[in-house]
């Protein structure tokens, strides 16, 4: 075999190209806004939640999570739960502890409040604030420590935690819509980035967008369905 270097070509994942507006993206009211590190890449069309309480991460934006009154949790494809961190053990109701891959722990920060829930929103829980991430007890994964009671939530039923993006149940609320696609990055060296959040005067595909239901639909002002269209 000849020494030196070898040709090749990578071709990665198949990623296909997507139309987001109908209507003129110049015209669209939109902001920018920041979104820390962890998410690896969102993309364009993705709904997104506002940090609702932390002591260093406050306005900072996140995945909106569909952690309202539909479920399926546990079935989401991957673009649609980039807000999530699956637990990677079951909870028996008493502990404050979630286990998390130690890539996923990167989406957190002490003094988030975060959320836990499953498929069954009746163990939907309000967690309080992250008092410790610890990440050097074992090499597989991470423990998020919170402040209240995580509550019985199953692995075969999606139990995630997330970070809280309204302060009332259920806890999440989308604000917007990314315009561009963010690579934030994974794990202890993701930066985060900056993106443009949609607010309004827009009309959008609606089978393009991500981590979209009618949850995050009722929580956008203003916004409606028309067809196959999000009219914003």
């Amino acid at each position: 075999m000849p020494l030196g270097d070898t040709p090749y070509v990578h071709l990665g994942g198949q990623n296909d190209l997507k139309r987001l507006f109908y209507s003129d993206p110049d015209k669209a009211l939109a902001k920018s806004i920041t979104i820390p590190g962890g998410y690896g890449k969102i993309k364009a069309g993705t709904l997104m939640g506002i940090i609702s309480e932390s002591t260093s991460r406050v306005n900072y934006y996140v995945p909106y999570v569909f952690a309202d009154t539909t479920g399926l949790i546990a079935a989401l494809a991957e673009d649609n739960a980039r807000g999530l961190a699956y637990l990677v053990q079951d909870e028996a109701g008493a502990s404050k502890d979630a286990y998390i891959t130690m890539e996923d722990s990167y989406k957190f920060a002490v003094n988030d409040h975060v959320q836990a829930q499953d498929s069954d929103y009746a163990t939907q829980t309000d967690c309080g604030a992250i008092t410790a991430i610890d990440r050097t007890t074992y090499l597989h994964m991470a423990k998020i420590t919170v402040t209240n009671t995580i509550g019985v939530l199953e692995t075969s039923k999606g139990a995630s935690i997330s970070i809280q993006t309204a302060t009332a149940s259920p806890y999440v609320k989308a604000t917007g819509i990314l315009k561009g696609t963010v690579d934030t990055g994974v794990g202890e060296n993701a930066k985060g980035g900056q993106g443009v959040l949609i607010l309004k005067n827009a009309m959008l595909y609606k089978n393009n967008l991500y981590c979209y239901n009618a949850d995050g639909l009722a929580d956008i002002s203003g916004a409606a369905e028309d067809g196959k269209y999000l009219i914003i």
